[in-house]
């Protein structure tokens, strides 16, 4: 086993160009609903129009690509039942014909959801709707990249949602506006190990939102994505989301944007919520773990000593958090442990991505 004082921190490599480094993931601060929300994809309620809209959503890698081409914005509101999402998406051509439950939906143009709860990249949830309200809901043990296999007969039981359209779906003839979707996930149903996970005040979880849009052609009055200029395969889509992965992949938890709970009923003024220590270490280790999944890629073993690997500026920025970090390495296989300043948490992540938080032993 190799082991990484502090001391030692400082005189590694530094690379500034790690193309998995983003800036810190956006932040909602989602207030309580102040009356009951009817699901009917309207937002007519006092509540909903207090609750403030999320940023315009971007390209998925970030501002080195073009803005989107057409708006998509959401809000948050929970209450002692529910987690109430709603999103709103500019659509000149909305069309959908996919209406069966769990159903592909992305292939076709969609809003999406993920959900991790206690932010380890593991045991997550996706959700997505379409235009004329179809889902596609999905839990996922870890991610895809690790070995990942999405579970697409799981359900999110007493799930609510619905569509509003302004403009006319699967008419080709016309232009449309927009498609507002509604949704209320029930936390007993995201739950883990049977345990509910409802929100305290200030407690969060890792969230983003992702919006699939496809370049279409009309034949016969039927919208149908365009394919290449060879006849073979399609346009690849647009992704578009709230907070940016910094690569085309929406399968990395630890990028998502981080939704904050609040106790206070939504049109209370607004708060500050600086990222705790523990998340700035944890991404520490998921630095590592990208720059070891690249060695890889490179060399076909594992690095088995920390001074190999190019570590980021982030390390460098947030080296004063850190009393220690362990690395030990097979060739196939890794793990990483770190623990705080304090000495009080101990943080894990293996080639797996399966990321741990346990309380540290004295050293």
């Amino acid at each position: 086993m190799k082991k990484l004082l502090l001391t030692g921190i400082i005189g590694l490599k530094l690379c500034t160009s790690f193309s998995q480094v983003i800036s810190e993931p956006l932040q909602y601060h989602c207030f309580k609903t102040a009356e009951p929300l009817k699901i009917d994809g309207k937002l007519s309620e006092a509540s909903w129009k207090k609750a403030k809209w999320t940023s315009l959503f971007i390209d998925i890698e970030g501002d080195k690509k073009p803005k989107p081409l057409q708006a998509t914005k959401a809000k948050m509101l929970w209450d002692d039942k529910y987690l109430y999402i709603a999103a709103e998406l500019e659509e000149k051509h909305i069309w959908a014909y996919q209406n069966k439950k769990d159903q592909i939906v992305f292939l076709e143009n969609d809003f999406e959801i993920f959900i991790d709860p206690d932010g380890d990249a593991h045991n997550y949830f996706e959700l997505e709707v379409n235009a004329i309200n179809n889902t596609f809901d999905l839990y996922l043990p870890k991610p895809y990249r690790d070995g990942g296999n999405a579970l697409i007969n799981w359900d999110i039981k007493k799930l609510k949602t619905a569509v509003n359209v302004e403009g006319t779906v699967n008419n080709a003839t016309d232009t449309d506006k927009r498609w507002t979707v509604e949704i209320a996930i029930p936390f007993t149903s995201i739950s883990l190990d049977n345990d509910v996970l409802k929100p305290q005040d200030l407690s969060y979880w890792r969230l983003n939102f992702s919006r699939v849009e496809w370049n279409h052609d009309v034949k016969a009055g039927k919208y149908s994505r365009q394919k290449n200029a060879n006849g073979e395969g399609f346009l690849p889509e647009y992704n578009w989301v709230w907070s940016p992965q910094g690569k085309i992949n929406m399968h990395m938890p630890e990028n998502w944007g981080y939704l904050v709970f609040s106790d206070k009923k939504v049109g209370s003024e607004d708060f500050d919520f600086p990222l705790p220590n523990i998340e700035k270490v944890k991404q520490i280790a998921w630095d590592i773990y990208h720059k070891q999944k690249a060695y890889f890629a490179q060399n076909q073993h594992y690095a088995k000593d920390l001074t190999l690997l190019e570590l980021d500026t982030n390390l460098q920025q947030n080296k004063e958090l850190i009393q220690n970090i362990e690395l030990e390495a097979t060739s196939q296989t890794f793990f990483i442990s770190i623990i705080d300043k304090e000495g009080l948490n101990k943080i894990t992540l293996n080639q797996d991505s399966l990321l741990k938080i346990s309380k540290s032993k004295s050293l």
